[in-house]
């Protein structure tokens, strides 16, 4: 039996490795995840490639699929990085149906931006190509290969991703028609398949990093969802600013 599972092991290893039937078969493990919540540490990396400045902040980052099938997210960063500077600066985001706040706690500040019109489908924030954060779950195989090529992306041996996991599975995209993207690297956990690291570079240049760490599913608490909520807050002590779209 012994020698039999050897030369199984063998077989495998010299067998022909199909890219396509890879890339395939790892789409449909991402598609098929089902969480009712995450939240995870973010480190996020900003480069700007007329000033070469990386801008680096900290924080959390929170995602809840509701039970109708909307989904929810939020950011949270609390500090600000340039050079040797470290700053404690909060920023607040938070994506729900066709809206957008930005929340400024510090000055009381509330804008709400509609992200889409009411008769439109409402925005997934981490939907490629849809919403305005590239950190897919469970997104379909068919969304992704319409939108994209798909091929295999390595993880670097540099930079803030190197860090990541090597058991990691990579993913890189390239847009098929008119985006601001060059290019978005993803990269899963291959227990979970939820994204852990996204790296993309825009056509003028900017390139972004991000890294999630301490993932927890499913056990979102109350503190972690009053920051998912959209709610308009008190006008009498906030500075509010609405914006739909007319």
């Amino acid at each position: 039996m012994l020698i039999i599972h050897c030369l199984l092991l063998a077989a495998i290893a010299c067998a022909p490795f199909n890219k396509d039937e890879y890339i395939g078969r790892t789409l449909d493990k991402i598609e098929a995840v089902e969480i009712e919540s995450m939240t995870a540490t973010i480190s996020y990396t900003r480069t700007d490639p007329i000033l070469d400045r990386k801008e680096i902040r900290t924080g959390k980052v929170l995602f809840r699929q509701g039970v109708d099938t909307s989904r929810e997210a939020a950011i949270l960063f609390d500090s600000l990085i340039i050079g040797q500077r470290r700053e404690k600066i909060q920023k607040h985001y938070i994506f729900s149906g066709r809206w957008m706040a930005e929340i400024d706690h510090e000055h009381k500040q509330f804008i709400k931006r509609e992200l889409v019109s009411p008769d439109e489908k409402e925005v997934d924030p981490f939907e490629l190509g849809s919403g305005p954060i590239p950190l897919p779950i469970g997104q379909s195989k068919e969304s992704v290969l319409k939108q994209f090529n798909v091929t295999i992306a390595h993880l670097p041996t540099e930079g803030p991703l190197s860090h990541v996991h090597t058991s990691s599975i990579g993913l890189h995209l390239v847009p098929k028609g008119e985006s601001d993207w060059e290019y978005i690297d993803l990269f899963y956990d291959p227990e979970t398949w939820l994204p852990v690291a996204v790296r993309t570079m825009e056509t003028d240049g900017t390139k972004r990093v991000s890294r999630l760490t301490h993932v927890q599913l499913n056990k979102l608490s109350e503190e972690d969802a009053k920051l998912l909520s959209i709610e308009t807050p008190d006008p009498t002590e906030w500075s509010i600013d609405i914006q739909p779209i007319h």
